[in-house]
């Protein structure tokens, strides 16, 4: 520092007592009025916090009633079942005796006919419950559901475990006379696939008879699970509170708001992201239980978005999950009323603070014009270095993005050039393949022609991963409806010349399937599939060499396949094909965007999935193995 600078500081070192005086005083009041603030803050979160101990506590308390609830009615669904069936073969057996006490001269066969009448349109547990008649020869008596049956032997019937159900049924009501058992069968609705029944059977004497009915577990259980979700969805708390329910796979089982139940939540869309319903879910089925904090697209009562937190708890044996939030506006509802019961006081020690501060200003007012004069001078001061000093930083904040600028046009660079190797290859063979066969007197107008078309195709993909690699990670990116079949022609146009050239034989049986995306980074990925195949087959000393490229449509998406012959991948390697910077080449003979960026494109851009695995099959009467590659894409 200067001498003019250090007689300044002498000259305010005079000023320094009053200047502290005022210092106090200002300290003072700012200490009076933070310490008042603190306390204020202090008050305010501590309330905030309770607010949200006491909710939490209260919504897990309101879920866990709910879950013992369920947990409850799930225990006893065995018990109800056995209940049930157990009531209704007893009517249908008062049914029949009534029918024959009271018929008794008519002969048998009229009487038996009378009672299978009378309990054949009988239903019940939703129109899924029967009746059904056996008697002590096995003979099929009653069998609504498939009338054809009756009259023939059960005998021999056996079940999906190997169950001989009829000989067991009439073992169990010739020893018992009633009982329960336990079997599987097929529903009206699949008749593929049998399902766990369980039934109850009792002896009606007068014929030697068994009647019985059964139920299928699962319809049983499901109907109990539908009775307590009614009942949940029914439940009412305040401030237009509910208890919600979803199933492991999304979809909303019972929810305030009637119109989203059976939707799954990324169509219901009742919160902000669906991210929020996979972490419920992964909460209650890892942890059992839990509390997950999320915005609610619409808070009932105001239909605007909110802030909320849940409790959520799994119940595993339905696939469920039940939980109960508060909204974040109600906790600053309740800290806003003891918010202002603060600012009252707090007002009140302002004012307390404010007549401090005059007294004080009042006393030292000439002192401080004087100190404002000195103090004005030093700001100048200062504020002339404080600007040079932003000058300097600001100059080297440019040089700064300036050289991030450079490092991310490298990086473009980079990405280009390895990008553009590939292509830049085929151009310099066909070029050279056009010059050999010049040179011998070979070359045809049409082998001239194709030549250049290629080396044009492969200059446009040049021309277009400039601009590619510029939006590559862009949002802005633009999706367009495309054919699988133009991409792979698009593809085959770019890379067949080298193909052509290793002899290498293309099968395309590609379809014409429209669907949805970045058309230009598909092409990148069949590119590098293809390039892929290309350097195995390379590599193998055989004759016949083929790619086949095909596509058809499975489950609604489109699926595209391209198989080799090279071999296949050794099993050691073929669990890390997608890892980044895994590869099997040298780096000189590295091409194409990798088969880790491949899966970026496929699973991020394209919405789609990528899977390599080996592949033995028959072509032309001969065995061949190889990589097979599926990629699944979106079906427009």
């Amino acid at each position: 520092m200067n001498i003019k600078n250090e007689d300044k500081i002498i000259r305010i070192i005079k000023y320094a007592p009053p200047i502290l005086a005022i210092i106090i005083s200002i300290l003072l009041s700012i200490s009076l009025y933070l310490n008042n603030e603190v306390n204020f803050k202090n008050q305010e979160k501590f309330i905030e916090q309770e607010y949200i101990k006491n909710n939490k506590e209260i919504i897990k308390s309101q879920v866990d009633r709910i879950y013992h609830l369920i947990q409850k009615e799930q225990h006893s669904t065995e018990n109800n079942l056995k209940t049930s069936l157990k009531n209704r073969v007893n009517e249908a057996y008062s049914i029949a005796m009534n029918i024959y006490n009271e018929n008794k001269e008519l002969d048998n066969n009229i009487l038996k006919k009378m009672i299978s009448d009378a309990l054949r349109e009988i239903r019940f547990n939703n129109k899924r419950g029967y009746f059904f008649i056996y008697n002590f020869d096995h003979e099929c008596i009653l069998l609504p559901l498939a009338k054809e049956l009756e009259g023939t032997s059960f005998y021999n019937y056996q079940d999906a475990n190997g169950a001989y159900v009829i000989r067991n049924i009439i073992d169990i009501v010739k020893t018992q006379k009633e009982g329960f058992y336990q079997w599987k069968y097929y529903k009206p609705s699949d008749k593929k696939k049998q399902y766990k029944k369980l039934g109850f059977n009792k002896h009606f004497e007068p014929f030697n008879w068994v009647i019985g009915t059964g139920e299928y577990i699962e319809d049983f259980e499901n109907d109990q699970k539908a009775k307590i979700l009614n009942f949940i969805s029914d439940l009412k708390y305040p401030n237009n509170g509910y208890i919600f329910a979803l199933d492991y796979n999304g979809n909303y089982l019972t929810h305030i708001k009637k119109d989203i139940i059976g939707l799954n939540s990324l169509e219901a869309k009742d919160t902000r992201t669906n991210q929020t319903i996979i972490d419920a879910i992964n909460t209650s089925k890892n942890n059992g239980s839990g509390y997950i904090t999320y915005i609610q697209n619409k808070k009932p009562g105001i239909d605007m978005p909110m802030k909320k937190t849940s409790y959520v708890r799994g119940f595993d044996k339905w696939d469920m999950l039940i939980g109960k939030g508060f909204y974040e506006d109600d906790v600053k509802q309740r800290v806003e009323k003891e918010k202002n019961l603060l600012k009252e006081k707090f007002h009140e020690d302002l004012e307390q603070i404010f007549l401090i501060t005059i007294i004080f200003s009042l006393v030292l007012l000439i002192l401080s014009i004087n100190l404002s004069r000195v103090l004005k001078n030093k700001f100048d001061s200062y504020k002339k270095e404080i600007n040079d000093k932003l000058e300097y930083i600001t100059k080297q904040n440019e040089t700064l993005a300036h050289q991030s600028k450079m490092a991310a046009i490298g990086s473009m660079i980079n990405n280009i050039a390895h990008q553009w190797r590939q292509p830049l290859s085929m151009i310099l063979s066909t070029s050279t393949g056009i010059e050999l066969k010049k040179e011998i007197g070979v070359l045809s107008d049409d082998d001239f022609k194709k030549s250049i078309k290629h080396i044009n195709d492969a200059t446009r993909y040049l021309s277009n991963t400039i601009e590619d690699f510029r939006t590559y990670f862009s949002k802005n990116k633009e999706k367009i409806e495309f054919s699988i079949k133009d991409v792979i022609e698009a593809t085959l146009n770019i890379v067949n010349p080298q193909l052509i050239y290793k002899n290498i034989i293309v099968k395309n049986n590609t379809k014409d399937f429209q669907t949805y995306g970045l058309k230009n980074e598909l092409i990148q990925v069949v590119i590098n599939l293809i390039n892929n195949a290309k350097d195995e087959l390379e590599k193998i000393d055989q004759e016949e060499k083929y790619i086949f490229i095909d596509s058809y449509i499975e489950n609604q998406e489109i699926i595209l396949t391209i198989l080799d012959n090279a071999g296949g991948v050794p099993k050691e390697i073929i669990e890390h094909i997608f890892e980044p910077y895994f590869t099997t080449k040298h780096q000189s003979q590295g091409t194409g965007i990798g088969l880790y960026m491949t899966e970026e494109i496929i699973t991020k851009h394209l919405n789609g999935s990528i899977d390599i695995k080996n592949h033995e099959y028959y072509y032309n009467d001969k065995k061949f193995l190889g990589a097979k590659v599926t990629i699944k894409l979106i079906l427009v």
